[in-house]
């Protein structure tokens, strides 16, 4: 069960990261001014999907880029499928893991995960503000 549970694991973060992978680019698929392609162009673009980091700096010829986009779209839906498959397995232990606990327990739980909330959104907010205390002082 626990090697099922860290292969799982591994497969989650290694569908998550080419997930990532696949949605981040270093390039921009917006035209700059003056560099408009014609719309039946820019809609082509805009289906196809974005390059992975920095291949849109090795000059990547047209059909290149289209297998990259085939290769993505091909994909895709699988990538899905797993991790909502993995998000599915996520709920179904927690639920397990949870009925293991007494009422007390459960209650003292949800209190401790609203603490831990409330010190993580502080933190948030903290990161935020602008520090004052690292302004120069005269």
């Amino acid at each position: 069960m626990q090697r099922m549970t860290l292969g799982l694991a591994a497969l989650l973060i290694a569908f998550t990261s080419v997930l990532a992978w696949t949605q981040e680019s270093g390039t921009s698929s917006t035209p700059k001014k003056g560099t408009e392609k014609p719309s039946a162009a820019a809609d082509e673009e805009k289906a196809a999907g974005r390059l992975p980091n920095n291949y849109g700096k090795l000059g990547l010829s047209e059909k290149q880029k289209t297998s990259v986009y085939a290769a993505q779209t091909k994909y895709a839906t699988e990538i899905s499928a797993l991790i909502k498959q993995v998000e599915d397995l996520r709920a179904k232990r927690d639920a397990e893991v949870e009925a293991v606990l007494t009422a007390e327990q459960k209650v003292k739980l949800q209190e401790l995960q609203g603490e831990t909330a409330k010190r993580t959104a502080a933190k948030k907010a903290a990161a935020k503000a602008p520090a004052e205390t690292d302004a120069p002082k005269k």
